[in-house]
Parts: C-alpha cells; sequence; structure tokens
C-alpha cells in the first residue's frame, strides 16, 4: 500500500508537536516561577515579590502570559491564593485591568475557601480599584454592593470594619458614573452617622468636584479643614498631615475657580510650614507663571522644586533608572515659565525632555512646546507636536477638553498660515 501521500501530514503533525514541545518548554522556567510563588507567605514577602516583579517589566508580562493560562485552563488551577495576589497586584501595577481580574476573581474563590475575611477585604479592594481604574464603573458598582451584602455579625470582622471604606468607593463610582445625586444622598448618610467627623464630609467635596461643582466642593473642603482642626481623637501629626492634604486640594478646587488669590495663599500657608515640599514649590511657581505672575519667583521655586526632589531620590533605596527621573510635570513647569520670560531656546530643552517622559504624554504639556515651537518660528515641528497631542489617547477632563479647543484653533490657524 503506496503511504506516500500520507508523508505530508505526518510531517506536519511531527513538525506541530516538535513546535508544541518547543513553546511547552520555553514556558517551564515561567511556569515554575509562577508556582514558586504560592510558598510566598506574610505581607512584608509579597511586597518583596511584588517588587522583584516590577523590577523586570518586560519578563513580568510574559510571566503573566503564562500564569493567567494556568489559571484559566487548568483544572484545578495551579496557583493558590498567595500567588495569584501578587501576581494580581502586578498586573494592576502594569495597566493589564483584564489580567489582573482573572487572579483577583481566582483570590476571591481562594479566599472564601480559606474562610479568611481580611483577604476577602484585600481581593475586593484591589477588584474595585482595577474596575475603576479601567473606567468600568458598572463593574465596580456591582462589586462594591456584593461586598457590602456579606452577611457579618461581628463588629470587629475585617469585613465589617471595611465596610464604610467600600460605600466611599461605591459613591464615587456612582459619582463618576454621572450619578451624582445619589451619590450626595449616600454621603449626607455616612456624615449623619458620623457626627462631627471629618472624613465624609471630604468626600462629599470630591463628589461635588467630580460633578464640577466647584464652589460648592470649596465649601465642603473648608469645612473639612475646620473639623479637622476641632478633631482630638487624632494624633497631632496625623491631623496635620490630613489638614496638609486637605489645603492642598483646596489650591486645586480655587484653581478650577479661576481664583488664583485663594489658589496661591493656600499654596504659600502650606509652604511656610513646609518649605521644601517639591509638590507645593512647583505648583505655586506654575500657578504665578500661568497666570503672568511673579516671574523670576516662579522660575526659583521651580528650580528648587527639581532640586529638592533629587534630593529625595538619593535617600530612595532601589528606585528603577525609570523612577529615578526628573519629573515630567517640573520639567514643564520649568519650560513654561522660560517661555513667558521669553527665553524661548532654554524653554524648548526642557518642554521636550518633559515630554520624552512616560507622564509627560500629556496634552499641556504638548501644547507648550507647540507654543514654544512657534515663537521660534518652527511652524513645521509645532504642527506636528499639535498633531501628536490630539492624538493622545487618553480620556480628558473638562480642563483639558478646554484645552483640546484651543489646539485645534491654533493648528487649523498654523496650517492656514
Amino acid at each position: 500500500m503506496d503511504r506516500a501521500p500520507y508523508r505530508p501530514l505526518v510531517l506536519t503533525v511531527a513538525l506541530a508537536a516538535l513546535v508544541a514541545g518547543r513553546s511547552a518548554a520555553d514556558d517551564d522556567p515561567l511556569r515554575e516561577k509562577a508556582i514558586k510563588l504560592n510558598q510566598t507567605t506574610g505581607t512584608t514577602a509579597m511586597a518583596a515579590r511584588l517588587g522583584e516583579l516590577l523590577k523586570d517589566e518586560a519578563g513580568t508580562k510574559k510571566l503573566l502570559t503564562v500564569a493567567v493560562k494556568m489559571v484559566k485552563e487548568e483544572k484545578p488551577p495551579p496557583l493558590n491564593y498567595n500567588a495569584c495576589y501578587v501576581l494580581a497586584k502586578a498586573a494592576q501595577a502594569l495597566k493589564d485591568s483584564e489580567t489582573a481580574l482573572v487572579f483577583y476573581r481566582h483570590c476571591a474563590q481562594e479566599a472564601t475557601k480559606l474562610g479568611s475575611a481580611s483577604k476577602v477585604v484585600d481581593v475586593f479592594d484591589g477588584m474595585i480599584d482595577v474596575y475603576s481604574g479601567a473606567k468600568k464603573y458598572d463593574e465596580a458598582i456591582e462589586a462594591c454592593k456584593e461586598f457590602l451584602d456579606l452577611p457579618v455579625e461581628d463588629t470587629e470582622n475585617p469585613i465589617a470594619q471595611m465596610k464604610p471604606f467600600i460605600m466611599e468607593k461605591l459613591i464615587l463610582a456612582l459619582a463618576k458614573k454621572g450619578k451624582v445625586d445619589e451619590a450626595l444622598e449616600q454621603t449626607e448618610k455616612l456624615i449623619e452617622k458620623d457626627k462631627g467627623g471629618w472624613y465624609f464630609v471630604r468626600l462629599k467635596g470630591e463628589v461635588l468636584r467630580a460633578a464640577e461643582r466647584y464652589a460648592d466642593a470649596a465649601d465642603a473642603y473648608l469645612e473639612t479643614v475646620e473639623r479637622l482642626k476641632k478633631n482630638t481623637r487624632l494624633e497631632a501629626d496625623v491631623r496635620d498631615r490630613f489638614l496638609k492634604q486637605m489645603k492642598y486640594t483646596l489650591s486645586g478646587v480655587y484653581v478650577d475657580l479661576k481664583q488664583i488669590d485663594k489658589a496661591t495663599e493656600q499654596l504659600e500657608s502650606l509652604l511656610k510650614d513646609d518649605p521644601d515640599n517639591p509638590t507645593f514649590l512647583n505648583d505655586l511657581g506654575f500657578i504665578w507663571a500661568d497666570h503672568d505672575m511673579k516671574f523670576d519667583e516662579s522660575e526659583k521655586l521651580i528650580r528648587k522644586a527639581i532640586e529638592k526632589d533629587r534630593e529625595l531620590r538619593k535617600k530612595a533605596e532601589d528606585l528603577t533608572k525609570e523612577e529615578d527621573q526628573d519629573s515630567a510635570a517640573y520639567l514643564d513647569s520649568l519650560g513654561w515659565v522660560l517661555y513667558k520670560k521669553k527665553d524661548y531656546k532654554e524653554a524648548k530643552k526642557y518642554l521636550t525632555d518633559a515630554t520624552k517622559l512616560p507622564e509627560g504624554k500629556h496634552i499641556e504639556i504638548y501644547d507648550h512646546l507647540a507654543d514654544t515651537h512657534m515663537a521660534l518660528g518652527e511652524k513645521a515641528e509645532a504642527i506636528k507636536v499639535w498633531k501628536d497631542a490630539l492624538a493622545l489617547d487618553k480620556e480628558l477632563s473638562k480642563r483639558e477638553q478646554e484645552r483640546k479647543k484651543v489646539i485645534e484653533k491654533k493648528l487649523a490657524e498654523a496650517e492656514k498660515k
């Protein structure tokens, strides 16, 4: 019997098996690495493993690809709660929400089997953050409601203690979904229960700001500040830290309201107590420069912000090369104040550096750079940067949407000329 017609099929099957064998062999070290994570126990060890994974972004992405198949396709999955929780956090940090959710869902099943309330809390907390970060607000709301419906009788149970904070996440998801009235109604209930407390008044401010009701938000934050000042339950240093946060947030709300004097007043108050804080230094310098005020003082503040930020990075341990870089926001601020001072050549240098950084892919920074190109007579370069700004794949805030309209007008005028 002539078997020649079957030879190509035999060869194809053999070749496929060989390729599959090679693929499996390639995955073996990654599979072993994933399974080894099963042995990671304790918060400190988990944090250490996560840190190691995030230092090797490319390698971790390959590991996640193999591990997610193990969880999806193998019955029972060979990865336990510990491994999946570390992998979920790694995927979350790398902004791979779908992969993170696969691991979190498996963690939820494992936590239920273990009967661990603290693990249930950790999983839902992470899962809700992933949904919200991916702007999947319906799913975030459902996950919050699922957690809040968990039956708990013991008030000392971690689930019971976490419920007010999951309610906070629910309220914020409702606000971002556009259900502001419902979010505010739930917030008022929390404020009423927490007689004289400050925490949920702050939440009310956050909801109002998300709804772009800036004047009402400012009132809520001012009330939060007053309640914090009267709070005797918090340790003094903790209270002061929260007060700083609220004053800083207020400065941003006042910028939204275009009440620049009030915004700078908050930042100057913060710098009086914390004169070397890079964030406060940069923000005050930028606000002055952006509103054509105190250019020389602005430049000094921003340069000091960059200097102090570098000093802080020197003190930090185990920074990656990507982490040990100047802030794109600070470089943009310096470039912008130099532009305002008509030092366009120097401005271009800092603004170009800012756009090269990951967080520098921002419509406002690109607009500043394009304006600088135009000031230098580099129209073609300006047009390209404006087009790049409009092509950025990012959901825009109201302020950024306004910036987009301005850029579209500038671009049309430049192309016409």
